[in-house]
């Protein structure tokens, strides 16, 4: 059945509209007036529009979604179903609204596919070249999304890391369908032969070198600085002193647009065939590379891991001159627990 429903929210400045049916010329003009008289006085509000229901739209709905943009600049569409985004992304819609796909439903994967447990869900075999990672019941949307835009714009960077799909929804939490890596992390290569690591060491710092030396347009990803400061800033664990010093790093470090990973530690980095892949992307951002090397010789050193970091250091640092290679060492903390943890 063709309808439209209209729903105001005061206090979020909202106004939700809800299309179902057909949005094609007649229903549109039968919708538009109606739907105008709704946006008078809200140009600086909100328009939602609600595809969940919506089962076509032709070119006479298109416009209609045309004048309610002009009508209220903040427009988005969610809940889109893939035949209508192609229309809307070839119609060169998505170019200047915001559309959100419709979250397809998927099963909760049997106990016997479970692949690992991570801090924010349980990652599962969905097939023999998939996996969905389930996040625990708190997570929300919002980070679910932005966990998948930074894997996306690290990707189209040249990062090396999995290629994640899509969001989904398993009963009342949120998931994503990613592709299914193989290898050993180095974590685990490590733990099997700590004197057997010259290869992956070196990998590691000549791929760290090159991300380094990259240049990340600010739109791309978030500042690295901007969060680190902040989340320092909030952490009770560090005392008075260790904030001090990480926020004196930050501040004094010349402005950069390099790769930063953000949480570079063994169990994030897999060796598959030869190469290294990053993982969980959720913290990177641009900034200068200095503040990597910081993340990076915290997490390792948290973890049990100084001898590799020290390796891995010595060897990033092959080329600099004893000043300035003592410099950058003498700069860094990595005593300091992980801020971010």
């Amino acid at each position: 059945m063709n309808g439209m429903e209209l729903n105001w929210d005061e206090d979020q400045r909202i106004l939700r509209v809800a299309f179902s049916g057909r949005l094609d010329a007649a229903t549109a003009e039968l919708h538009e007036q109606k739907l105008f008289r709704a946006l008078e006085h809200k140009e600086n509000d909100t328009c939602l529009i609600d595809a969940e229901k919506l089962g076509y739209i032709s070119s006479g709905g298109l416009r209609l979604v045309l004048d309610v943009k002009k009508r209220c600049d903040d427009t988005r569409i969610i809940n889109v179903s893939l035949d209508i985004y192609d229309i809307l992304s070839m119609t060169g819609f998505t170019k200047f609204l915001p559309v959100e796909r419709r979250i397809r439903e998927v099963k909760q994967p049997a106990p016997t596919m479970l692949l690992c447990k991570e801090s924010d869900g349980e990652v599962f075999r969905s097939t023999d070249d998939m996996v969905v990672k389930i996040f625990n019941p708190d997570i929300t949307y919002d980070y679910v999304q932005k966990r998948l835009q930074l894997t996306k714009a690290a990707i189209t960077h040249g990062i090396p890391a999995p290629i994640a799909f899509e969001i989904v929804k398993c009963d009342d939490r949120f998931g994503v369908i990613s592709e299914k890596i193989y290898g050993e992390t180095l974590a685990d290569l490590w733990e099997a032969h700590p004197d057997n690591m010259q290869e992956e060491i070196s990998m590691l710092a000549e791929l760290m070198l090159t991300l380094h030396d990259s240049v990340v347009e600010e739109e791309e990803l978030p500042d690295y600085k901007a969060r680190m400061i902040e989340e320092v800033k909030q952490n009770r664990k560090l005392t008075a002193d260790e904030q001090q010093k990480l926020i004196h790093l930050a501040d004094i470090l010349p402005p950069a647009k390099a790769f930063i990973h953000g949480n570079l530690r063994l169990s994030n980095i897999l060796k598959q065939d030869g190469r290294l892949i990053l993982l969980d992307l959720t913290r990177c951002g641009y900034g200068n590379a200095i503040l990597d090397l910081q993340t990076a010789a915290s997490a390792m050193c948290a973890d049990g891991h100084e001898k590799f970091w020290q390796r891995f250091f010595d060897y990033y640092t092959r080329n600099l001159d004893k000043d300035k290679r003592d410099l950058l060492e003498n700069s860094l903390h990595p005593e300091i627990k992980p801020w971010w943890m």
